[in-house]
């Protein structure tokens, strides 16, 4: 085989492989099936508390405590998220920046403002805010311009970004997203589903800056280099906002979004009686239903079920269940109690701690007593090796001193010895003389 040929079939080969891993690594776009119906799961338990038909495609409802799931109506299923999106762009800004640092806006950024309906703020190219300042644009103007800056801010880029979303939802337990960008504009491969987005939600109440930006109802954004008054911003969530019809009693804000492609989604956090529920629901036709929807979940969890404290632990326990209808599986620990996991019809609820019986006790404080008095008998040993050490080692400095001072006695007795010497042979020579 010639040369050019031979060389020749190498690019063609060069050429092949590198088509295949291109079509290897490319993003495989979402099997997001928008209009599909799908069965709450969850009212299919056997003596489980019915939940509501709601009107969204998909949603969930999820104790904040524990990630005990209660309700589930195709809550694993690919949607797109939109703009609810934007709860892990500020915990990662917040979890990556400090609040008082000075953002300057890119040209990139406030570029997203041209994009069809976009949520935006105004920010301007070269216009300047704290990333406090940013979190809440964010949150209650979903300003799109203001995601990208953030985003561009912690990574560089929004394309760095995005993985950075990536590997955090991978972090939080999130089996079935991929995030494309920080805003939760358009793309076939920036999807999640409803447990999913709970999980996100849930991670995001840990943090008490993201609390208090979600619950935050009216904030206002000072004056800045390019812009004379300063912003006010009003939350749009309805189940938060006091004035709408659709104000829900403890909620404690959450996030919306809306595109053509995601239609309303909706995540809402609510709190009563010291319990916490999140609600996730997606793709619905309007916020309206939506809200009617969150409102019902929220209902049916707070009368349905009670948070029963246990001995280190709690379980959240459907009403008309008592705790002997409960399944239990225990676990042995170290230190010899019990972890014990309660189920019903196989729905983990909640575990407690069984402490390990007197006897046990017992011998483990004997042996903690045993080991105690070893390592007692130990320090009084090394005490005694210590205490010889240091008087060998005063004995010695004795014995050295004593030999300093008879050889400094030896050195005069032979210096007086040689000058009598002396003395004794110039008097015989002046005898001589």
């Amino acid at each position: 085989m010639g040369k050019k040929r031979m060389w020749k079939y190498l690019n063609a080969l060069t050429a092949a492989i590198l088509l295949c891993t291109c079509l290897v690594i490319q993003p495989v776009a979402a099997a997001v099936n928008n209009g599909t119906v799908y069965p709450i799961t969850s009212n299919e338990i056997s003596g489980w508390p019915q939940g509501p038909e709601v009107a969204c495609e998909t949603a969930v409802l999820m104790d904040a405590d524990s990630g005990i799931v209660l309700y589930n109506k195709g809550m694993d299923e690919l949607r797109y998220p939109a703009s609810i999106t934007k709860i892990l762009t500020a915990l990662l800004a917040i979890e990556n920046c400090s609040l008082d640092t000075q953002v300057t806006f890119s040209e990139t950024a406030v570029a997203s403002e041209q994009v069809a309906g976009s949520s935006t703020i105004h920010m301007q190219a070269g216009e300047v805010i704290t990333i406090r300042d940013c979190l809440f644009g964010l949150m209650i103007k979903s300003a799109n311009e203001v995601a990208i800056q953030l985003a561009e801010t912690v990574s560089g880029s929004e394309a760095a970004f995005a993985e950075l979303m990536n590997q955090r939802a991978a972090e939080i337990g999130c089996k079935n997203t991929h995030f494309a960008n920080a805003s939760g504009l358009p793309d076939e491969n920036h999807y999640t589903t409803a447990y999913d987005m709970a999980l996100i939600f849930r991670e995001a109440l840990k943090n008490d800056i993201f609390r208090e930006v979600i619950g935050t109802q009216t904030y206002y954004i000072p004056a800045t280099n390019m812009t004379a008054e300063e912003r006010r911003l009003h939350t749009a969530h309805p189940l938060l906002a006091e004035e709408s019809a659709e104000h829900y009693e403890g909620c404690i804000g959450g996030k919306s979004g809306n595109t053509e492609a995601s239609g309303k989604t909706l995540v809402t956090g609510a709190e009563q009686n010291g319990v916490t529920y999140l609600a996730v629901v997606m793709k619905g036709a309007d916020m309206g239903p939506n809200c009617a929807d969150t409102t019902n979940l929220f209902n049916y969890g707070f009368q349905n079920f009670e948070k029963k404290q246990l001995n280190g632990g709690s379980i959240l326990l459907p009403k008309g269940i008592s705790m002997d209808q409960l399944e239990k599986t225990e676990e042995k620990q170290e230190n010899g109690n019990t972890l014990v996991k309660y189920s019903f019809a196989g729905q983990y609820l909640g575990s407690e701690i069984r402490e390990a019986p007197k006897e046990e006790n017992k011998e483990v404080r004997s042996e903690e007593k045993q080991e105690n008095k070893e390592s007692s008998n130990a320090d009084e040993v090394k005490d005694i090796n210590q205490k010889d050490s240091t008087e060998d080692v005063s004995l010695t400095s004795i014995l050295l001193i004593l030999m300093a001072v008879l050889i400094i006695v030896l050195v005069v007795l032979l210096g007086v010895l040689v000058r009598h010497d002396r003395k004794k042979r110039k008097r015989r020579r002046r005898k001589k003389k």
